[in-house]
């Protein structure tokens, strides 16, 4: 869908977040604060024309979440990370594998710079006309505080070491390479719980209840353990996943 307002609902609000929200006890939110190195946030509009987005990461982006604000069907959050090309990309909205659109990011084989991202000529989603409003959120890794990554699936337990000190606090985590049964964006966090037993998860790209059905992953105090149980969606031999931790 395309953006929309909430007359009930006050973003802004000084004393926290999300004010005049009746049930909020049933909820959870995730805060996310713009850091140089960690986190950006960038409004835009489109020009039709092939262009460069500035931002304030301070480093080279790895992982682009993109979305149009202006349009609802057909635009989905179209989604970059580290080792793809200027074709490629992966929706946030899908649980698909990554797909190709000729230079969606432009034709600059660089995607991102420390001080620009590119998206391509009249892009669907990425760089509509004037009138069309986009958003951005960029992530890079910060020693000891976040790490945007991949690896590369066993079958059998295996550590991924983010670098931390005390274990990861936010775990993203989604396949990219095919779409085989439940491929789809799973997080974890540790007010839910991530520990040694099972370990309820969401879906980013689904409004399905939390499952806390399995165990998946393991706490790790360099970043966290995907575990022997874990299914093809998250550790298949030879799969490829893409990772966003937080310590």
């Amino acid at each position: 869908s395309s953006e929309s307002t909430g007359s009930s609902i006050t973003w802004d609000y000084m004393s926290g977040c999300l004010d005049g929200f009746g049930g909020a006890d049933t909820y959870q939110s995730w805060m996310f604060r713009r850091a140089p190195g960690f986190f950006d946030v960038v409004a835009y509009t489109g020009q039709s024309a092939e262009m460069s987005v500035s931002h304030n990461l301070g480093v080279t982006p790895e992982l682009i979440i993109q979305k149009c604000r202006t349009q609802g069907s057909g635009y989905n959050w179209n989604s970059w990370f580290t080792g793809l090309t200027n074709s490629q990309y992966i929706n946030l909205n899908s649980d698909a594998a990554v797909a190709t659109s000729s230079n969606l990011w432009g034709t600059n084989a660089t995607v991102a710079t420390d001080s620009v991202f590119r998206v391509g000529a009249g892009g669907t989603g990425v760089n509509g006309g004037a009138s069309e409003t986009h958003i951005a959120y960029l992530f890079a890794t910060t020693a000891g505080i976040s790490k945007v990554g991949t690896y590369s699936g066993t079958g059998s337990a295996q550590d991924i070491d983010c670098g931390f000190s005390s274990g990861a606090r936010f775990i993203l985590i989604k396949r990219t390479d095919t779409a085989v049964y439940g491929t789809h964006w799973l997080y974890w966090d540790t007010v839910r719980g991530i520990t040694s037993g099972n370990d309820p998860y969401l879906f980013l790209d689904l409004g399905a209840a939390q499952n806390s059905s399995g165990d998946y992953i393991d706490p790790l105090s360099s970043g966290f353990t995907i575990t022997s149980d874990a299914p093809a969606f998250m550790n298949a031999s030879g799969g490829t996943y893409l990772f966003l931790a937080i310590a």
